[in-house]
């Protein structure tokens, strides 16, 4: 029952089985006849120039086109090498910037570091022989008092403002 459903294609020449009931057939051959022959279409001198110039001038423009698409490949290498070796100087000028920052904050530790207060304070009293100041070294000047200029003939002067509402 197995073999109920199958569709191989049985030849029934090579079995005997059932018998050669078909009858035998000759192989078939395609019939000789002459090859076509081609037309030959005589052209004139002028025809054969033009058909030339129209050849070379598609030449011409495959080339032409062949140009341009490789300088345009051309300018997009060259541009990628450009872009690459900015890159590089990016990069370079970054990690010189890197070095150049931390070596300004191990000077600006340093300046911290030295110009202190006790230390400028120590330098000022050891050194320059500085002492701090008392209270009754101080003085202040009260600036309560209007604006005015004096001049050494005794002459005041006033400001302009002072000046008009003196006269009214």
């Amino acid at each position: 029952m197995a073999y109920a459903n199958r569709t191989e294609a049985v030849d029934m020449r090579k079995s005997n089985q059932y018998g050669s009931a078909a009858p035998k057939r000759a192989p078939q051959t395609a019939p000789k006849h002459a090859a076509p022959r081609p037309k030959v279409v005589k052209k004139t001198k002028a025809e054969l120039r033009a058909e030339e110039r129209r050849s070379a001038s598609k030449a011409i423009k495959a080339l032409a086109i062949c140009a341009v698409f490789f300088t345009f490949i051309a300018f997009q290498i060259f541009s990628q090498v450009k872009v690459d070796e900015l890159d590089r100087q990016i990069d370079s000028v970054n990690s010189e910037i890197e070095v150049v920052e931390s070596e300004n904050t191990r000077l600006s530790m340093e300046i911290d570091s030295t110009i202190s207060l006790d230390k400028v304070d120590s330098y000022a009293q050891n050194v320059l022989g500085m002492v701090k100041v008392e209270n009754y070294q101080v003085s202040y000047i009260d600036l309560s008092g209007g604006d005015a200029v004096i001049q050494s003939g005794g002459k005041v002067h006033q400001s302009l403002w002072e000046t008009i509402k003196m006269y009214f």
